[in-house]
């Protein structure tokens, strides 16, 4: 068992997934801001 092998593939996945998490946040942040500017609920 090459465990270097899987430390980076594990690594690599929870990263993408921490990617995504971040770039859904920014979108609602961002709809959110949308909608107070433009005064729509």
């Amino acid at each position: 068992m090459n465990e270097s092998k899987f430390h980076k593939a594990l690594g690599g996945l929870i990263d993408a997934r921490g990617r995504e998490a971040t770039r859904q946040v920014t979108y609602r942040m961002q709809h959110q801001l949308i909608g107070a500017v433009t005064k729509r609920p």
